[in-house]
């Protein structure tokens, strides 16, 4: 059920908008503070003059209306928790499973409960079975991911249910399909376009098609980075923290250029965010960029760049 006030709050405040700035004959700064703390309610007249004024349709209101706790995806994630392959998480994953597929017999859970078990299974079959290939080479995984890639395919309008779904998913998909639904998830986000924290989440899964793509398809990697960077360029005018947005683009620019040819200039760059990262007191995520970088420089030098590490980073 949609919290109409909290829901207001939210869009404004993402939007980065005061109270007063929408304050409006008939319509004063009390009336809205009280609509959006749930002290009163508001006529949909006044709410669609409201949401008008932030060039948020009624229809895209409800459409973004709700809270996470609430989401049915969000809920059985919580329950399994991180999944590394110890026997007490794969126990949480099973539980998971198992309550997924209940629900899925008998009609609870929508969507989600389809997904969710389907999610479960694809990442069972990954920690379980010890081998080298890729993970979205197994059959096992490619067998739960397809369902997912034939939804997103065919979705006309990627909303949150559809992010989601790409979100789980991701680390199972061909890269053939990851260049595919990256371009329509682009396209179909029509909700997002003015809203910081979708726009944010769109900006990443951008990142991880392009990540997907480096070692197996450049020409695909270079046009989702290219897409990043003209996101992101869009999102300066009302965006105020970019800050690790920025240090990953300047970073992955420098890894395609070392795997176009320009290995040393592209060394240089993305190894030059490493003490940006430091000072913000992102350690870890400065040792990683350090390492990554060092090891694709000597495995491209070495003509050895199938020997670089190339899983897919996760979202979740």
């Amino acid at each position: 059920m949609i919290d109409y006030g909290a829901t207001f709050k939210r869009l404004r405040e993402d939007k980065g908008l005061k109270i007063v700035d929408l304050e409006q004959p008939n319509i004063s700064r009390s009336l809205i503070g009280k609509f959006e703390s749930g002290q009163t309610r508001m006529s949909a007249d006044r709410l669609d003059k409201l949401l008008a004024d932030m060039g948020v349709s009624h229809d895209e209101f409800l459409f973004l209306g709700g809270d996470r706790s609430d989401n049915y995806i969000y809920t059985k994630l919580h329950e399994m928790g991180v999944q590394t392959g110890e026997p007490k998480e794969m126990q949480q994953l099973e539980a998971m499973i198992t309550r997924s597929t209940n629900d899925l017999k008998h009609g609870r859970g929508g969507i989600g409960a389809r997904f969710m078990r389907e999610f479960g299974l694809m990442l069972k079959y990954g920690i379980d079975k010890e081998t080298n290939e890729q993970f979205y080479d197994r059959v096992e995984v490619k067998k739960h991911v397809k369902p997912a890639v034939d939804f997103l395919k065919q979705a006309e309008t990627w909303g949150r249910i559809e992010l989601d779904i790409f979100t789980l998913f991701y680390p199972g998909m061909s890269p053939t399909d990851l260049l595919t639904l990256g371009r329509l998830a682009i396209k179909r986000a029509h909700f997002y376009s003015q809203l910081r924290t979708e726009q944010m989440r769109l900006v990443n899964i951008i990142d991880v098609v392009f990540t997907g793509l480096i070692y197996t398809d450049i020409d695909g990697a270079a046009e989702m980075l290219a897409l990043e960077e003209s996101v992101l360029k869009r999102m300066d005018e009302f965006m105020t923290n970019l800050t690790t947005q920025r240090l990953r683009l300047v970073y992955s620019k420098g890894i395609l250029q070392m795997l176009q040819g320009n290995v040393e200039g592209g060394y240089t760059q993305a190894t030059s965010v490493v003490p940006a990262y430091e000072i913000a007191g992102m350690n870890q995520t400065a040792k990683f960029v350090q390492e990554a970088a060092k090891l694709t420089r000597k495995e491209i030098l070495a003509g050895n760049p199938d020997n670089i590490p190339h899983t897919y980073s996760m979202l979740i």
